[in-house]
This record gives C-alpha cells, structure tokens and sequence, in this order.
C-alpha cells in the first residue's frame, strides 16, 4: 500500500515538473519578438528638444563707388542685420502659443559689403543682368547704384540667377537700409511664413491653410500621366504629339525640379470619355459651360481608366478634354458668370484639366505641337502649383506694397526661377523634417500601445539611421549646405515611413495575449482540473498521517 501511495506521488510530481519548467519554455516561444526602438530619443525630438531649426540667408551687397560721396557706410552692415532680424523674428510669440519653443526657429541673416567700382562701364554696357552662377541656394547679390534719370522712383530688377540689381533714387544711407531692407524682407518673408505654418500645424490644431489643401504631399518621386479625353470619336478622332511637346516644354522644369523630386511622364488617348452629368447651355449663344459647383464631379472615375500601371507612386494627371460635338463647344464660368479665357481647372491634389473646342470640319483633329504650346503653358503652371512652387514675385509685390517699383525677369524655357528654386527646398526641407519626426512618434505611440506587435532589427536600424539623418539635416541647415539638408531629410522621411509601413509589423497586430489564451486554455483546462483534484487529495492525505 506505501508503495502504491510512493509511485502515484511521483507521477503527479512529474507532472508538475513537466508543468514547471515547460510553462516558461512555452511563454519564450510564443512571445512576440521586439528590437528596442530609441523612444526617449523620438521623444526629445517630437518635443522639440533635440534641434532647433536655422534657415540662415547670406547677402553680398555690391555698393557702387560713387565719387565724391559722402556716405559712411562702415555700419551699414550691421544695420542692416539688426533691422533684418528684428523683423523675421516679429512673429515668434505667435510660434510659443502654438507649442513650439521660440527657440525652435530662425532665420539668423548674414550680410556682407562690397565695392562695386565699374558700376559706370557696366551700366553703360548694360550689363546690370549679372548672373551670379557660383552663388547656391541661401547666397544672394545685390548691386546698389543710384538711379540715373533724376526724379525718379527707386527700381528694383530681380533676376532669374540670385542676384537683383537695385537703382536707389536718392544716395542716402538711411534710404538704401530701408530699401534694401524691405526688398529682403518682401521676398524671404512670404517664404518663413509657410515655413512657420508648416512647423506649427502638425504640431497644433491651427486651420490648414488652402495653399496646403492645393499642395501634394511630399514625394521623392511622382507620375505624371497626360492624358487626351475624347467626348465621341464618332464625330470627331483626335491626335497629339505630346512626346515632342513634353521634350520641348516640360522637359526643363523635370531637370530643374529632379533634385527635389523625380518626374517619371507617360501619355494615353482614350475615347468614349463621356462626362457623368449634362453641362448647362446657354440657347441665345448656343453654347455649353460649366459653372463651379459642377467642376468638382467632372472626373468621371468610373469609366475613365486613369489609374496608373507603371509606378506605385502618387500619380498626377492632366487631361485635355474634348466634349462631343451634342456638348459643343464647352466653356467654364467663373462664380460672376464670365467664360474663363484659360478654359481650364486645377484640381486639388490631384491634377488639371482643360477642355478644348477644336475645329470639327474634317472630322480629325491632330493637336500640333505648336498648338500643344498653350496647353503645356496652363498645365506647367498647374503642375508648379501642385508641387508647391511659389511665385515669389505675385507674393513679394503684395508684402512689398507700393513702397518702390519691382521687376522680375520672366524665367526661361526652365518654368522656374532660382529664387522659386531655393524657396521651394527650403519649405520642403522643414515639411520633410516635420514630417519624419510626426512618423516616428506614430510609429512610438504604436509599438508602445500594441505590447505584441512585431519589431525586428531592421525596423530598429531604420529608425536609427531615419533620426541620424533627421540630426545630419539639421546640423547641414545650420552651415547654410541646404542641397545636403534636403538630401538628408528625404531620407529621413523615406526611413521613417519604410519602418512605419512594414508588412512584418502588421502581422502580429491582431494576435493579442487574450488570443493565446483563448487557444490553449481548451488544452490546459481539462489536464490542470484532474491535476488539481490529485494534489488535493495528496496534501489531505499527508495532513492525516
């Protein structure tokens, strides 16, 4: 009888051994793998603790030696700078209300004085269109010259390098620090603006503004698909030499624009491209239009196959609409009821249309390429809005006011001035920047919320190098090296969201604890009840001996 009492005692143990040591193994194996991600440090940046932002501009002003003059000039520099400062910084408070330190952004000015002593055979020459072609992005010139036709107004020309030639109308030092003054802050100020919304609302509930509702988000790179819409090819075939005109036309302005982000441009002609709704006719004048409220259900989704085949990145779309000769001709109205002379509409991240009316007597129309010039015209303008390139000249005239006449030169075959250039990387640079330490705070909140979701090390080395770069970046911004801050911060971004969106992140995201416990708890319930019940009457038993 003991010894049947000794082996039952041994076989419960063992079961409890086998318990012991197998509920550990079983816990290490089902536990979700996770590399540690530098929260602290994603934490310091998302508070804005660990940078501060520096836009700094560099100004070599070339000051033509008057003689005899008696204009000092030895503090004219400094001046300058004060008054400069003073001003981009008038906004700061704005930027503490909103949660961000005052420290977190500036715009520190660096101005330089130099003589300009054949000012009088280079305007004789003609030569006041100086290109300053070694000068990159945050170096500027300006030369500053009094004006040659007496009782005149100071005149400003901004060229399509970075460099403005300034005419001052009275040789004053006291005018030419207010001239040059407002001149700077009319063209950068604009600029620091956005930049400031940029920064801010990410970080606040502040409105968004329309300019940012326009703008596509950011991408390294887009497609730009151009597409020929033909209302009824019954009536009327239609034909194009976009290859050509986009060579010619857009060709440039992809060049210029690559070292932000890349454009990859295909075409297609579809037929049948029927619209979803009746445009409204005019019987007087025998023609069709559109008014504003029915512009936003033009696109015809269902039907029209825009969708791109060739790149999965985000796809902006131009289409050349013509209507069918029952909808014939089709026109645009503004919201007073006048025809639009462009006849055409941008719409909001997404592209831009224009419908044509052509010549329907032969039955075949071939859109030339010269006729393709006004065309690529709008749609360049469309595409520069939707890439978030700005007119500095529209913006500058209307902070500058009346204060002194101003003129830009119109930019080449490139659709972009340098000015437009350097205003569009630095605005992309702090949206790049914003943008990256947004995502990995999402992907901290994340990880920490969701105790079983996956994280493995090359999520953890993509963090590591996104903050690295997002560091490199700024530290470039401080050295003025703004080609390599954008070159960093675009990594930073595709880092951050490469780690962001990982398949293997989402594979264990609905497999939570009480999952586990809802498959073997069938297996554990019945063995442990019998289990249970033995140690029970075993621990009784040995209480009664």
């Amino acid at each position: 009888m003991e010894e049947n009492d000794k082996i039952r005692r041994l076989i419960i143990t063992s079961f409890y051994i086998v318990i012991l040591f197998g509920l550990p193994l079983w816990w290490k194996t089902t536990e979700v793998y996770r590399a540690q991600l530098p929260f602290t440090e994603i934490e310091e940046w998302s508070n804005w603790e660990a940078f501060d932002l520096e836009f700094p501009t560099h100004f070599t002003i070339y000051v033509a030696n008057v003689k005899p003059s008696t204009i000092k000039f030895a503090n004219l520099s400094s001046n300058l700078e004060n008054l400069i400062t003073s001003r981009y910084n008038i906004d700061n408070s704005k930027e503490a209300n909103n949660g961000t330190s005052q420290k977190s952004i500036r715009f520190p000015v660096k101005i330089k004085l130099a003589d300009w002593n054949n000012w009088m055979n280079d305007l004789q020459d003609g030569n006041l269109e100086m290109g300053n072609l070694a000068n990159k992005n945050g170096q500027y010139s300006f030369y500053i010259l009094p004006r040659t036709k007496s009782n005149s107004d100071t005149k400003v020309l901004v060229g399509n390098q970075r460099q403005a030639i300034v005419e001052i109308n009275q040789w004053d030092t006291n005018v030419i620090e207010k001239t040059i003054s407002d001149l700077i802050i009319s063209l950068f100020m604009p600029e620091q603006d956005a930049i400031r919304k940029s920064i801010i609302e990410p970080l606040s509930d502040s409105k968004v503004e329309l300019d940012s509702m326009r703008t596509m988000k950011y991408s390294s790179q887009y497609q730009v698909t151009f597409s020929l819409m033909n209302g009824d090819p019954s009536n009327l075939l239609v034909n194009w030499d976009i290859e050509e005109a986009v060579n010619k036309y857009l060709g440039p302005f992809v060049n210029q624009i690559s070292m932000i982000s890349n454009l990859t441009v295909d075409s297609q002609i579809q037929h049948y491209a029927r619209l979803t709704f009746e445009p409204n006719h005019k019987p007087d004048e025998n023609y069709f239009f559109l008014t504003p409220e029915l512009l936003p259900h033009f696109i015809n989704a269902a039907e029209w196959n825009l969708a791109s085949a060739v790149s999965s990145y985000p796809t902006l779309n131009f289409i050349l609409y013509v209507p069918s000769k029952e909808q014939s001709p089709l026109h645009i109205q503004d919201s007073k009821g006048n025809i639009m002379e462009n006849n055409a509409f941008l719409i909001p991240r997404w592209g831009g249309v224009i419908i044509n009316n052509p010549d329907r007597s032969k039955g075949t129309h071939n859109f030339s390429f010269k006729e393709l010039k006004s065309v690529m015209s709008i749609f360049i303008t469309q595409l520069r809005g939707l890439l978030g390139v700005h007119d500095v000249w529209i913006e500058a005239k209307h902070t500058l006011g009346a204060t002194f006449s101003i003129e830009f030169v119109i930019p080449p075959n490139t659709a972009v001035t340098m000015w437009e250039f350097d205003n569009l990387v630095r605005r992309r640079i702090a949206e790049n920047i914003v943008t990256s330490i947004t995502t990995l705070k999402s992907l901290s909140q994340l990880v920490t919320e969701i105790p079983n979701m996956v994280v493995l090390d090359h999520i953890q080395t993509e963090v590591f190098l996104a903050l690295d770069n997002l560091s490199k970046s700024c530290k470039h911004l401080h050295n003025n090296q703004y080609d390599l801050a954008l070159y960093h911060s675009k990594k930073a971004i595709e880092l951050a969201e490469s780690a962001f969106f990982d398949p293997t992140m989402v594979s264990m995201l609905y497999f939570p604890d009480e999952h586990k416990y809802a498959i073997y708890m069938p297996l554990f319930v019945p063995i442990s009840v019998p289990l249970l019940v033995a140690l029970q009457r075993e621990v009784k038993s040995l209480k009664k001996k």
